[in-house]
């Protein structure tokens, strides 16, 4: 005997529950969306046994803006002194990092270096139009679970209920 205006328990029912799991799901997802669009700060990421022409791998997808020192004297090293590949698969891991190989010209400065830079994560989505995807997939989802949530009140107070 539910009047014009009024909201039954079946719709608080639905209402809290779409509001809860929706909560739930919404932060799960966002904080998946905002690892795979985001770069990160790298800062002093230790490379400890430098070795002339040996690869050393960062567990990054792709590494900018690369500042190395030499550890032990913290010495700025030139760029002409190591090569840095992004994307390149570790031969270890079979994952996605970046390679820096020391070159024989360094052969004074071969000792633990400190990589620093700006780098996508593994998970990093590479493309900008899938970036832009994924964000639009976080704001469709909330605008979802608000339409479940409103879609009751509505229903009940224009008198389409039971």
């Amino acid at each position: 005997m539910n009047k014009k205006g009024q909201v039954g328990i079946g719709a608080i029912i639905v209402i809290a529950i779409t509001i809860i799991l929706g909560a739930i799901f919404l932060q799960a997802i966002a904080q998946s969306v905002g690892d795979s669009t985001n770069t990160v700060a790298v800062a002093n990421e230790s490379l400890a046994t430098v070795a002339n022409g040996t690869a050393q791998y960062l567990d990054y997808r792709a590494l900018s803006s690369v500042v190395v020192y030499n550890a032990t004297s913290d010495t700025l090293m030139d760029p002409t002194n190591y090569t840095v590949t992004n994307n390149f698969v570790n031969p270890t891991t079979g994952a996605l990092s970046v390679r820096i190989v020391p070159h024989y010209a360094a052969t004074t400065y071969i000792s633990a270096w400190e990589v620093s830079g700006t780098a996508q994560p593994t998970t990093y989505i590479a493309d900008s139009g899938g970036r832009a995807m994924a964000s639009l997939i976080v704001i469709m989802f909330a605008l979802a679970v608000l339409a479940v949530v409103i879609g009751p009140v509505v229903k009940e107070s224009m008198g389409l209920g039971n």
